[in-house]
């Protein structure tokens, strides 16, 4: 379908700004050619001082981590950002003539199912995949926060894994993510997983070859749905 007015559209909802700069190489790889995309951010209205300010995050042990336009990372807890988060799925579904969305983010999501296009879930996408293609599985996940590696475990052995975790975020010093890619080197997995749409396919390039583990990010996945969803 080479007539772009007949092109699917994917919306992206990012849990922190857009657009996504960092996404869009990879875009060119993993999304069909017959599918365009739109984008949105939870916290497009948002300064990264003003989200400090109204949004401390402290102590909450549920965080999640993304980016500014800028390029910063911005980290907010769970609590507060559902509500920005879902006025954008929101505005998007209704305003931006979608076909579907993606939500830049695998944390706990509701279903959002009152919504007249459908909504994929990295989360749950991912869960089902890994769990399909290494059931029962020894598993590494690598996070952006070390907040977050507590929930990651729980969450991966309540599906049947054993799991090793450790943390180094996507946005932050390459430096950080070669040390954590060395560190997993030594730990004994079937798959590397990492946790968090911010990963790119560069990122796991170079993680796999420092760590000599099979790598995966949610990117691949997630995309490889909205195609099976939307490409002709």
């Amino acid at each position: 379908m080479s007539n772009k007015a007949c092109k699917a559209r994917l919306g992206i909802v990012t849990i922190g700004q857009s657009p996504r700069s960092d996404l869009h190489e990879d875009l060119a790889t993993l999304l069909d050619a017959s599918v365009e995309f739109v984008e949105r951010g939870a916290l497009d209205a948002l300064t990264l001082e003003q989200i400090e300010l109204r949004y401390p995050v402290s102590d909450q042990p549920q965080v999640l981590v993304s980016r500014m336009r800028d390029g910063r990372q911005v980290t907010i807890a769970e609590s507060d950002l559902e509500p920005l988060l879902e006025a954008a799925i929101s505005t998007m579904a209704n305003d931006d003539d979608v076909d579907a969305i993606v939500v830049l983010c695998t944390g706990e999501l509701p279903e959002y199912r009152h919504l007249d296009v459908p909504v994929l879930s990295p989360k749950r996408l991912v869960s089902h995949g890994i769990q399909a293609l290494f059931p029962g599985g020894r598993l590494l996940v690598m996070s952006p926060e070390p907040r977050q590696m507590a929930n990651t475990r729980t969450r991966w052995e309540a599906a049947g894994f054993s799991v090793e975790t450790l943390s180094a975020s996507p946005y932050g010093d390459a430096a950080e993510l070669d040390r954590a890619a060395r560190r997993a080197a030594a730990m004994s997995g079937d798959l590397l997983y990492l946790d968090c749409m911010g990963y790119t396919l560069a990122h796991r390039r170079r993680i796999s070859a420092l760590s000599g583990h099979r790598t995966v990010t949610p990117r691949q996945l997630v995309f490889g749905a909205a195609n099976l969803l939307l490409a002709v």
